[in-house]
């Protein structure tokens, strides 16, 4: 229990002090790389991680191809986030549920953009697809991605699974991007 307070704390220190990285960033986004944007998020991650006693051993990073991808992960834990942000090589944009949580945590918001993150709306068809659609380009511009497509928690849907179904659009993303597809499971 000490050690989630620890990471709530953390959080909120953390993201707290990275307001001034947000406002370097947001003023000339030209002239910072994804990689330097990229990097306080990989760097919170890792420490986050750390705090709960949590050690990655990430087995076949080697092979993810230099181009940009789509990263499919398996959503077991609500430290997904966490672990995908710390274990990829290279920064990624992630597919978030279009919630209100999400949208109004006011320092969060400011790095899901800078990320280059897309929202999707899962009751609207039509919005999803603009969503997958805008993945897609963000990929065809040099941001790899990443998707939970199960679109939840997998033990809230079954808690007996280790991986529930798929989203029937989120792969497509892929295809409209005509990128590989990086398969994570923890």
């Amino acid at each position: 229990m000490f050690n989630y307070l620890k990471f709530a704390i953390y959080q909120i220190i953390g993201f707290i002090s990275s307001l001034p990285l947000i406002r370097k960033f947001t003023k000339n986004p030209h002239k910072y790389s994804s990689e330097e944007k990229f990097k306080f998020l990989k760097d919170q991650a890792s420490k986050s991680l750390d705090l709960v006693n949590i050690k990655l051993n990430i087995l076949g990073k080697e092979r993810v191809p230099k181009e940009p991808v789509l990263f499919v992960i398996n959503h077991s834990s609500m430290l997904d986030s966490f672990i995908l942000i710390s274990s990829t090589p290279k920064p990624i944009g992630v597919v978030i549920a279009d919630v209100p949580t999400w949208r109004n945590i006011p320092i969060l918001r400011h790095w899901i953009e800078l990320t280059k993150s897309v929202y999707i709306n899962r009751e609207n068809n039509r919005e999803g697809v603009k969503s997958i659609n805008k993945c897609a380009e963000n990929i065809k511009e040099g941001q790899s991605m990443a998707i939970f497509p199960e679109g939840d928690l997998t033990w809230v849907k079954d808690p007996k699974s280790l991986v529930s179904d798929f989203k029937p659009g989120a792969l497509k993303i892929a295809y409209k991007a005509k990128c590989p597809i990086v398969p994570m499971v923890h």
